[in-house]
């Protein structure tokens, strides 16, 4: 800590002096403080100007987690002060670009682990439809507009989805709720409903993958789901087309580590390459 400085817990962040590189470190994260979006706002204020921020909050979804963001030269007595675990928390999430090294050390110091790498990128259509050309196998794919008129095959997918989905995120476990709230998220996000495709095999659900438009020009791949060994590259090769075929020009993934279905696609969209949003934990 710097000689004089104090470690505070404030409610309003505009009562405060802040350094110009402090603001630009915290303009990811302004949303939150203006609508008052967290648990905590712990500063670490010397001569009167905030010299760091540590801040958490709680994401409804995964009940068991604190997420934490920290901005500015973060000292090791702010850490242990938002490090503070209280129930019904049992672990802490941090995350940050892969290239932020000085965050990347302090975590580590308090002995934060990496978990997951999440990708979220931008590609054209035309470039990806070439990367995935050869792939023709024949599969029954079936609408998501299809699906909600069937009741079994709906209850079929949505268990899928709910399934896919906690077992992609088994570090940081998912709030345990019906099959019902995740038909719920899913329709809340509003997706495609003609090209959302399903693969239905012996009656049952195998596969999926969700659309949803962003622009006249641009929609976002959305959750991503398979049991067995359908290729799902066979499902978004028929997707890209029918976008194409829209007027549609890019699309967007994100792609995380810890998806081995949404993994499929890593090699056609150069992940290797990329720079990765990182995610560490603390348990």
């Amino acid at each position: 800590m710097k000689h004089n400085s104090i470690i505070i817990k404030i409610d309003n962040l505009e009562q405060y002096k802040i350094g110009n590189h402090l603001k630009e470190s915290l303009k990811d994260v302004l949303w939150r403080i203006q609508s008052n979006s967290y648990d905590e706002l712990i500063a670490e204020v010397f001569n009167d100007i905030v010299i760091a921020i540590g801040m958490s909050w709680n994401n409804p979804n995964h009940p068991f987690a604190k997420y934490i963001y920290i901005a500015g030269t973060v000292s090791n007595e702010l850490m242990n002060e938002l490090l503070i675990l209280q129930p019904p928390y049992d672990r802490i999430i941090f995350s940050c670009w892969e290239n932020e090294q000085e965050k990347i050390q302090l975590i580590q110091q308090f002995q934060f682990q990496l978990f997951r790498k999440t990708f979220m990128e931008n590609y054209t259509i035309n470039d990806l439809l070439q990367k995935i050309n050869e792939k023709d196998e024949p599969l029954l794919l079936v609408s998501l507009e299809q699906i909600l008129k069937e009741p079994t095959l709906e209850e079929d997918l949505f268990k899928l989805l709910k399934y896919s989905y906690e077992h992609t995120h088994l570090h940081n476990p998912a709030k345990e709720v019906a099959w019902q709230s995740w038909k719920n998220s899913l329709l809340n996000e509003a997706p495609d409903l003609q090209l959302s495709f399903t693969v239905i095999e012996n009656k049952r659900v195998t596969a999926y993958i969700f659309l949803h438009p962003i622009n006249n020009e641009h929609y976002e791949i959305g959750w991503v789901g398979q049991q067995g060994n359908t290729d799902l590259l066979v499902i978004l090769k028929e997707q890209l087309k029918r976008l194409r075929e829209k007027g549609i020009k890019t699309v967007e993934f994100e792609v995380d580590t810890t998806d081995y279905n949404a993994w499929q696609f890593a090699e056609i969209l150069d992940l290797n390459k990329k720079l990765s949003w990182n995610s560490y934990i603390l348990r």
